[in-house]
């Protein structure tokens, strides 16, 4: 069946200046405070990167672009629902067919430049996003999509490669327009990065890389936001975010401690829960870390609660597995590590790891030794990292803490040194949380992201639960599967997953009511909290 396709459309690029008035004004201390349509937060992320195929608003969160669904507000105490957005009702197995899937597309939207939305726009991005030739680093995260196509008026097909039930929680991906993607390349290199078209209720109007400024859509779809400004600053260091929050700026994302340390005189604290994990990579690579005893002794060894006490002030929950109370019946408590430090000392002794004259522990004369890189600028994982090496410290084991920039973290910087990684981007079905973090096949050199089973863990038991659990029609029968991944993991762990955090904010009371927030992926920046649901703040 052939379609009309619409016209060509060009990028217009008119629409990324600003005029010089207006970039002094951004700038002006206090000037947020004074306007009642704007708002002025401070994020931690480097600034720009707008392209879908990078992972921009892989969850619904964009202001620019906007996703088939997104995350329901106001359900953090389990998977939240999958609200349809340029979607029309839920995506519908063909025949009860779950290896293929059709979506109704939403009518009467246009991109910020003024062209239609059409079907022919989500088959080019989700193609894409699976297309080697975009090198798109988030592509493992659609592993299970063969392709896209247009299949009727404002309908599309997703043909998969099996059975995959999780299909209604895995159409977050932001919609670029087709022709943006007509010439494939590399997705970092893409115009689109720096000059967004999306269907969302914001457009891009400024583009520094110390901010950058959102402008509603006179052109919306839906109903045009209130919020007429989202001002984003950059400052990488969270000790400078909390400290401007006394100048022009209107919120930021902070570590527990710090924001209740800030949140007075007019600003207050706004808690979201997350699904985002902390852990430290324990690499095959390296021949201490990579050890199973090794590996065993400190899950057995670190103490989980008193970090969520002492560091998350409470924000957090003890994780072992990366499988959560979330997930339902998928979750076994009784396969989480408790904090057994004798027991962590034993494991080492039948391994035959022993104590030397320093206290570190000796085998065949390697030392039980081996480095842990953080980020410094992140107060959290700072802090996580140093009490992983205090409680390793008990056991006999050394680990020796290492601040590195974010751009030591290479493939092979981290296939042989274990680092304090946070995870968790796709938390929306148990498949996701797992299978890209623990399953063999991400173990190959290339193969996924440099994050992707950043620990190169290999366990034949863990990858028979992971690939049966993910085709599994079953519901009762896949969550069994994955209780099954539970104990394969819990016998031979393959890194030092520690806690979940939940994500502070701090917020200027300043009229504005904004809507509940969603559980939360793993994500550093402002386009979460209270700001998801941006568009949909009201005065009080």
């Amino acid at each position: 069946m052939l379609f009309h396709r619409r016209p060509s459309r060009l990028l217009v690029t008119s629409l990324v200046t600003f005029s010089a008035a207006a970039l002094v004004g951004c700038g002006a201390p206090g000037a947020s405070g004074g306007a009642p349509d704007r708002f002025v937060v401070i994020d931690a992320e480097e600034l720009g990167r707008f392209n879908p195929l990078t992972g921009h608003g892989g969850n619904g969160e964009s202001k620019i672009y906007e996703s088939l669904y997104r995350v329901a507000e106001g359900q953090d105490d389990r998977i939240p629902d999958a609200v349809p957005v340029l979607a029309e009702g839920a995506p519908e197995p063909v025949d009860g067919d779950l290896g293929h899937w059709r979506v109704k597309t939403r009518k009467g939207v246009t991109f910020s430049d003024g062209t239609p939305f059409g079907p022919e726009d989500v088959v080019a991005t989700y193609n894409a996003v699976v297309d080697p030739k975009f090198a798109s680093p988030i592509a493992a995260n659609f592993d299970f999509l063969r392709t896209a196509q247009v299949s009727g008026p404002d309908t599309v097909d997703f043909l998969l490669n099996g059975a995959y039930g999780d299909v209604p929680h895995r159409l977050f991906l932001a919609i670029a327009p087709s022709e943006s993607l007509a010439a494939p390349g590399p997705a970092d290199k893409l115009p689109l990065g720096d000059h967004p078209v999306g269907t969302g209720p914001y457009a891009l109007t400024e583009l520094r890389p110390d901010q950058v400024v959102l402008t509603a859509r006179d052109g919306y779809w839906g109903t045009k936001p209130q919020v007429k400004t989202f001002v984003v600053r950059r400052t990488d260091d969270e000790k400078a975010r909390a400290a401007q929050l006394a100048g022009s700026a209107d919120g930021t994302r902070l570590s527990p401690a710090l924001a209740r340390a800030v949140a007075k005189d007019g600003y207050r604290t706004v808690v979201s829960k997350a699904n985002d994990w902390l852990g430290v990579t324990l690499p095959s690579g390296n021949p201490v870390a990579g050890d199973a005893a090794v590996r065993l002794a400190l899950n057995l060894g670190v103490d989980r609660g008193a970090m969520v006490r002492d560091i998350l002030q409470g924000e957090g929950t003890p994780v072992s597995t990366l499988v959560t109370p979330l997930f339902g019946d998928a979750y076994d408590p009784a396969q989480d590590f408790t904090f057994d430090a004798d027991r962590a000392r034993k494991v080492l002794d039948d391994a035959g790891w022993r104590v030397g004259a320093d206290g570190v522990r000796e085998r065949d004369g390697r030392r039980a030794q081996f480095d842990v890189a953080y980020y410094p600028t992140e107060t959290l994982r700072r802090d996580l990292t140093m009490a992983t090496v205090s409680d390793a410290k008990k056991i006999g084991i050394e680990m020796k803490p290492v601040a590195v920039e974010k751009s030591t973290m290479t493939p092979q910087y981290l296939a042989s040194t274990a680092f304090l990684l946070g995870g968790g981007g796709q938390p929306y079905t148990v498949d996701t949380q797992l299978y890209p973090k623990f399953h063999s096949r991400y173990a190959a050199k290339g193969v996924g992201s440099k994050w992707d089973n950043a620990s190169d863990y290999v366990n034949p038991e863990v990858d028979k639960a992971l690939e049966a659990a993910r085709v599994e029609r079953d519901p009762a029968k896949r969550a069994k599967l994955y209780r099954d991944f539970q104990a394969a993991y819990h016998a031979a762990p393959g890194m030092l997953a520690l806690v979940a955090e939940n994500h502070v904010y701090v917020l200027r009371d300043n009229g504005w009511q904004p809507g509940a927030t969603a559980l939360e992926p793993h994500s550093h920046g402002v386009a979460w909290g209270p700001w998801y649901s941006l568009a949909r703040w009201t005065r009080k």
